[in-house]
């Protein structure tokens, strides 16, 4: 195996895979990178058992030659040690060529540097077959739906099902869900009616995903009954997902109300943010009390005291109503909506509420509330 490859192109390739890296695996194969030369160019594989990713460095780029001088195969090479030295290698052009299997000798005109390889033939092997219900979308609506909604999915393992998102599609319409129990995010989004598929996708998986996307373009998913394919310019992500049913769905969202608030969005955040100061000790729990005539948002603390804001500007229609949340949970929900303004509507004391972008319906954030003292 031997190829001559511009230095930029093969770090991006390199740095690509790495998302699939693990910090630690049972087997030492997969803490390497699978490099596979062939006549489109250089194949880059990196899996942690959980997810795949497959890049390809391609031979040319509109035209200009980013591989030469090219002999195919294949070898297994520290995916950490590889990608270091490519990053810190000055040259524009970087050669490669495995000798006897075991040495890969990596140059660049100045610097060289002879790597420990593995035979291509030790690495698992690994499924990218386009098996399943498939869905192409655009990229950048698959990246709005995990920033929606992905921050809300637990982020422990001791319930694994809640640590994916839920992924729906029928009737022309994608439900996105996340919930650790204590808050629900719900992103729909209009697709191909003719689609149908229901699966749970790691949320991990589904952040690391959108971050590879470049710019526009548009994303293909593969569903299948144990795994989900991500296929997007030169490179495809496969990832395990949960073959169990998720544990809620969008009915858990209430509809009637009896109380609703409409307060801007920055106001509402930068006042959580001054009292919530007092309240680490507790969790970071806010008050919000409301009636016709004022609303505040306070925080008690028996170590350093208490706080209040009123917050001006607002709508509020109810009778009197005090309600206390986890103030990140209320923030992060806030942000994710993206809006100026915020509607929450509310049915009781203790029941979850909601809090919506008042010019989007496709999102929706439901909070349960906290009990304080």
């Amino acid at each position: 195996m031997r190829f001559t490859i511009d230095k930029d192109q093969f770090l991006k390739g390199l740095l690509i895979a790495s998302h699939a890296i693990g910090a630690k695996t049972a087997l030492p194969e997969l803490m390497c990178f699978k490099l596979e030369l062939n006549e489109s160019g250089l194949d880059i594989v990196a899996s942690n058992g959980d997810m795949s990713i497959w890049t390809l460095v391609p031979t040319a780029i509109n035209g200009n030659e980013i591989i030469r001088n090219g002999q195919p195969g294949a070898t297994l090479i520290s995916a950490h040690v590889l990608t270091e030295v490519v990053r810190k290698m000055a040259g524009s052009e970087i050669s490669f060529e495995v000798i006897d299997d075991r040495i890969a000798k990596i140059e660049d005109g100045s610097f060289s540097s002879k790597l420990n390889c593995i035979s291509a033939d030790e690495y698992p092997d690994l499924d990218n077959e386009k098996n399943g219900v498939s869905l192409i979308m655009p990229c950048s609506a698959l990246a709005e739906l995990c920033d929606q909604t992905a921050f809300a999915a637990f982020d422990k393992d001791t319930r694994p099902i809640l640590t994916a998102i839920n992924l729906t599609a029928e009737a022309g319409v994608l439900t996105a869900i996340a919930t650790n129990s204590a808050r629900l995010s719900r992103k729909t989004i209009a697709i191909d009616p003719s689609v149908r598929f229901a699966t749970n996708v790691p949320s991990k998986t589904l952040v690391e995903v959108t971050r590879l996307f470049e710019g526009s373009g548009e994303v293909e998913l593969v569903v299948a009954p144990k795994r989900i394919l991500f296929s997007f310019g030169t490179t495809l992500v496969s990832s395990r997902v949960f073959d169990e049913d998720y544990p809620v769905n969008g009915s858990i969202v209430p509809t009637n109300f009896n109380y609703f608030l409409s307060v801007n969005a920055t106001a509402f955040l930068n006042a959580i943010d001054r009292v919530s100061v007092l309240s680490r000790d507790h969790g970071t729990i806010v008050k919000l009390s409301m009636d016709e005539e004022r609303v505040e948002v306070s925080s008690y603390s028996d170590q350093t005291g208490s706080a209040v804001e009123r917050l001006n500007g607002v709508q509020y229609t109810g009778s009197r109503l005090d309600i206390a949340f986890n103030a990140l949970f209320v923030t992060q929900a806030i942000k994710a909506l993206g809006s100026s303004d915020v509607s929450l509507a509310f049915t009781a004391e203790m029941k979850p509420f909601v809090i919506r972008n008042p010019d989007d319906d496709s999102i929706v954030e439901l909070i349960t509330p906290m009990r304080t003292r």
